[in-house]
């Protein structure tokens, strides 16, 4: 009898341990399905309008644009705009160094044109180097020091090591700032950077000129040096008809002592647009008589 009893309990026990393991296998299993579930929901897409979730009412516009991952969106680098005409030149025939204007950009931060010439070379200690950028438009004003180190960099690969006196000069474009700047690059030069950008222009069409003149003989160049430089700058064309009306009035302001406009002079020869050797000459004996007068201290 004790052993029938045994067996009994036995056969009791067995049932349960087999509901307990079946139930242990079907836990993951429910899980599982609850997960399946789940995700497809979102299979077929988002949720449409007017669909009960948790007692809230879920909207949602279905003419949205999917989400794109920025780094899948192509960014458009700034380019040079290649295919305009130079919109400024340097009104200076008979210089030693013809100016050199580069391809007009849109400068990536503002989205405002920018026109860059430079005359001379910056290594070329015994010479005058002038650098200038025109940027259309009105811009926060940043300081001049900001402006030259940013400009140094950006192409030329110079730095300024070195900054020295302030001033203030009266231009045909109005009141510039001037700030006296060693730049270093393949050679040290002692430079003057200028900036219309803090300053109240004539007219509303005032573009912002920011640059350096740079004397030759390690010398800074003297204040009438960087106005005369300036008088020369002019438009070539490809312009608005507010910037022409502009720039009319700032040659109507044209310094006293700088060069004439080309225009301007009378009975000029055809001699000396070709470049014929005795012209010349002489053109090359005035330009170093400049360079004299900007290096004087």
């Amino acid at each position: 009898m004790h052993r029938i009893a045994v067996q009994d309990e036995t056969s009791h026990r067995l049932p349960k341990r087999k509901a307990r393991s079946s139930l242990r296998l079907a836990v993951p299993c429910v899980a599982a399905l609850a997960c399946v579930g789940a995700a497809g929901q979102f299979v077929g897409g988002e949720p449409k309008h007017d669909e009960t979730k948790s007692g809230a009412i879920v909207s949602t516009d279905t003419n949205a644009q999917p989400f794109v991952p920025t780094a899948a969106v192509n960014v458009r680098q700034a380019l040079p705009i290649a295919e305009t005409a130079p919109r400024y030149r340097l009104d200076d025939p008979d210089a030693l160094d013809q100016a050199k204007i580069e391809p007009a950009r849109i400068n990536p931060a503002t989205g405002q044109r920018e026109d860059r010439l430079s005359q001379g070379k910056f290594d070329a200690a015994d010479a005058p180097y002038l650098s200038l950028t025109v940027t259309e438009g009105s811009t926060p004003p940043v300081s001049l020091f900001v402006t030259i180190a940013r400009r140094a960099a950006d192409g030329q690969g110079l730095a300024v090591v070195r900054s020295g006196e302030r001033g203030l000069i009266a231009t045909k474009f109005g009141p510039l700032e001037t700030l006296e700047a060693t730049l270093s690059g393949p050679v040290t030069r002692i430079c003057t950077g200028f900036s219309n950008a803090g300053q109240s222009g004539l007219i509303p069409l005032t573009p912002r000129i920011d640059g350096w003149l740079c004397a030759p003989l390690s010398q800074p160049p003297e204040p009438r040096a960087i106005v005369c430089a300036l008088d020369k700058l002019v438009l070539n064309g490809q312009a608005s008809a507010g910037l022409e009306a502009a720039y009319r009035v700032f040659e109507e302001r044209r310094v006293e002592g700088c060069a004439p406009r080309v225009a301007a002079v009378p009975n000029r020869e055809a001699a000396g647009e070709t470049g014929s050797i005795s012209k010349r000459r002489i053109r090359h004996n005035e330009a170093k008589l400049r360079r004299s007068d900007q290096a004087r201290p």
